[in-house]
């Protein structure tokens, strides 16, 4: 079995625990006392030449423990100073250590909008990431099948979400074009092996002839390797690990 799928089967676990607690109604119920503004994630990335999602992370499959002294709010505030036009806050708490009291946390204390940064495979946890007060959801094309994501788009864009779907290669591109209002993130690592490309974000955008915001993400750790990307008409950025190590090389 793949890490992802590993992954995949334990949020779904998870996620049935969670719903012993608290049924999916309530949250609902929780949501209509909210008044639903426009979302801001996708509007802080636009049109700028070079944008950063910085993201907060305490540790990955890949890396292990990243920080040991693990702190999101100081981190977060870090992140605003350098100028992060946003952030992305790891939920998912088996592999990556997170949780929703961080992205709680951090939500108090900065005006940056927020993605949700989990493997979002049932509708119950876009109602969690509305109330815990994330701006925007990441959508992984290659654990959704079509129905999910048009299903996915249709809820976040109810409940004024934005959304990032994440893709690998060209054919998950092929099946998330249609998506005209979403942001495109390519992931450079490959979830199945780790293994890590930038090249992959270059790859896929010289095929890509959408106009929505493209996202090169992972394997950032170099300010030439935003040099480069920018070269090929890559402007927005997620970078997690160097940024939680100290900053780019």
């Amino acid at each position: 079995m793949s890490i992802l799928k590993e992954i995949v089967e334990k949020t779904r676990i998870t996620i049935d625990k969670r719903k012993e607690s608290k049924s999916l109604n309530y949250l609902k119920s929780q949501v209509e006392n909210l008044t639903l503004a426009e979302p801001n994630f996708k509007k802080s990335l636009l049109n700028k030449n070079e944008a950063v999602i910085a993201e907060i992370k305490k540790a990955s499959p890949s890396a292990g423990i990243i920080s040991h002294n693990f702190d999101p709010v100081s981190k977060a505030k870090e992140y605003e100073n350098i100028g992060a036009s946003a952030l992305s806050i790891l939920t998912e708490e088996d592999y990556f250590k997170g949780s929703s009291k961080y992205l709680e946390e951090v939500r108090r204390q900065t005006r940056l909008p927020i993605l949700r940064k989990d493997f979002m495979i049932d509708e119950y946890q876009l109602y969690e990431a509305k109330l815990m007060g994330a701006d925007c959801i990441l959508l992984i094309a290659s654990i959704l099948n079509d129905e999910q994501l048009k299903s996915f788009v249709l809820l976040a864009e109810t409940l004024k979400l934005d959304y990032l779907i994440e893709v690998h290669d060209i054919d998950e591109l092929r099946r998330v074009e249609c998506f005209e209002n979403a942001i495109i993130g390519v992931n450079n690592r490959n979830l199945r092996t780790f293994d890590v490309d930038i090249n992959n974000s270059i790859n896929l955008k010289k095929q890509f002839k959408g106009k929505n915001i493209f996202v090169s993400e992972s394997g950032i750790k170099k300010k030439s390797d935003i040099k480069l990307l920018k070269e090929n008409g890559i402007h927005v950025f997620l970078i997690g690990e160097s940024l939680m190590k100290g900053g780019l090389d």
